[in-house]
């Protein structure tokens, strides 16, 4: 029975571990840096930054304090980010708890570099919600299936533009027509041979019952 309890506080305890990451981070925003670059960080609860910090790919450090829930953003006062050759790390303590890639971004828009499971994504930004790699993937998706598409011309000039993986065979009435005597006239020559076959066979059969008379009479 104690050993069950303890099963059950340890999962509980695993279940309540902080997951808190960086999120998402404008290293490159629209217009000027200074005061337009922030960081995210999210969290699947609520959460007390005390103790944390942000550190750049040049060591400097920001100190960070409160608490949020989920989503956090800290808007950067000054131009804290490089656009090239930049990465975020967060710490607790001293002790590193995450870091970004090294990341470029040189588009100045408003694109910003998100979390997908492991990988780090440039799409549009999704701050303070949910980033979106699953629609952008689908888009991405969508754009290469349109530029893999055939054309099928029909008999009166339209054109149908479907997909490579549907296969269509496209018969015009003058096709159809071309097929329904071709297979008429095989129909025809079977039925002239067979007719041809069975005259060749009467006349053998006719001799050789003319010669058998022959013999008798003989």
């Amino acid at each position: 029975m104690k050993k069950v309890v303890s099963i059950i506080i340890l999962v509980i305890l695993l279940t309540n571990i902080s997951a808190i990451r960086i999120n998402e981070f404008e290293l490159n925003p629209s217009g000027a840096d200074t005061g337009n670059e922030w960081v995210e960080l999210y969290d699947r609860g609520d959460f007390d930054l005390g103790g944390y910090k942000l550190v750049n790919n040049d060591g400097d450090e920001i100190e960070l304090s409160g608490s949020f829930s989920k989503y956090y953003i800290y808007t950067l006062e000054k131009q804290w980010l490089d656009n090239t050759d930049e990465k975020v790390f967060l710490y607790k303590d001293g002790e590193l708890i995450d870091e970004t890639d090294l990341l470029d971004d040189e588009e100045n828009d408003d694109k910003t570099w998100q979390l997908c499971g492991k990988d780090w994504e440039f799409y549009e930004e999704t701050k303070d919600d949910k980033n979106d790699c699953k629609k952008e993937d689908e888009e991405e998706n969508e754009i290469e299936l349109t530029n893999n598409v055939i054309e099928e011309s029909s008999g009166d000039k339209e054109t149908k533009t479907l997909p490579l993986e549907v296969q269509i065979i496209s018969l015009s009435a003058k096709d159809i027509k071309s097929e329904k005597d071709k297979k008429s006239l095989d129909k025809s020559d079977y039925a002239l041979y067979g007719f041809g076959g069975f005259c060749i066979l009467l006349v053998v059969l006719f001799i050789i019952r003319k010669r058998k008379y022959k013999n008798e009479f003989e």
